[in-house]
């Protein structure tokens, strides 16, 4: 038997972690000098009062997942006789994936029949959400762990992002999209259309004018890349932009009529990098070719 964790990057929700049992562990952030946990469910703060703060010049500073959460958490598994799979954020954006082994070192002395694999998803934001999902689903089918990290291995890169971002100056900061400095040149207007690239960094690939038709470029990318559309489900996430989310659900469902459209808030710690008013679509389907320039 297994468990499947995932982290705050993966954005899943607490209605489908409580469905399928699938553990999580929480990152951290600071944000006008207050720690607060990557909460999915924004208890202690909402996400339109953190992304009002980011309006107003604030900015937010993340942290890898806490050791005290994989100590209890992990070790609470192991003790009720679970191996973990730990599906994290891309080792190209977070170390959460080593802090995990780390961590795994001294638990494994308590529980050396036990197993964990931290899993560098090579993904993030509900890419790597829908990867735990997924994983957390075949175990519960009764799939070994080494089944379920085979399959992931083969199609983790048909898990994927696109998305795009109101304002470059959130991207310029955290630095933690990939893109030319001729990209970032002179681009009155102009909106950038970012993908989770085949090596786990986030590439800005392409660039259109206008917000409009960064919208419409998403919904195109939907439409001409997912698989299986009605056996599968659509993730859009909004950073305090709900009517641009509905606006790409609308026009996706009356094109390809996915399963499900699930429309959420963008979480904490994604929404550091990319700023307010960032769209994201998540979902499977072609595999991601696309990758950018490494330094």
């Amino acid at each position: 038997m297994f468990k499947v964790f995932t982290d705050s990057t993966s954005d899943v929700e607490k209605k489908f972690r409580d469905e399928l049992g699938l553990g999580y562990l929480k990152m951290v952030f600071t944000i006008d000098g207050k720690d607060y946990d990557a909460d999915l469910e924004w208890p202690e703060i909402s996400y339109k009062d953190y992304y009002d703060k980011m309006r107003k010049g604030s900015r937010a500073i993340t942290g890898q997942i806490k050791n005290s959460e994989v100590i209890e958490k992990v070790g609470k598994a192991f003790e009720e006789g679970y191996d973990v799979l730990y599906i994290a954020c891309s080792s190209k954006l977070s170390g959460s994936v080593n802090s995990a082994k780390i961590c795994a070192e001294e638990l494994l002395q308590k529980y050396p029949e036990r197993k964990l694999i931290s899993y560098d998803s090579l993904r993030s934001n509900y890419a790597e959400g829908l990867m735990a999902i997924t994983a957390q689903k075949m175990a519960n089918e009764g799939r070994t762990l080494e089944e379920v990290v085979e399959y992931l291995d083969k199609n983790k890169l048909k898990f994927q992002t696109f998305a795009t971002v109101e304002s470059l100056e959130w991207l310029r900061k955290s630095g933690r999209v990939k893109a030319t400095a001729a990209f970032f040149g002179n681009l009155f207007g102009v909106k950038p259309i970012i993908v989770g690239d085949k090596n786990g960094n986030n590439y800005a690939f392409k660039k259109v004018k206008g917000r409009k038709s960064s919208l419409d470029e998403l919904i195109e990318l939907i439409c001409t890349r997912i698989e299986n559309a009605n056996e599968t489900t659509l993730f859009i996430e909004h950073a305090d932009c709900e009517k641009d989310a509905q606006y790409i659900a609308k026009a996706v469902q009356e094109r390809v009529s996915p399963k499900e459209i699930n429309i959420s808030p963008l979480g904490p710690i994604i929404g550091a990098t990319v700023g307010p008013g960032t769209i994201t679509v998540n979902f499977f389907g072609e595999e991601v070719t696309i990758a950018g320039e490494e330094k």
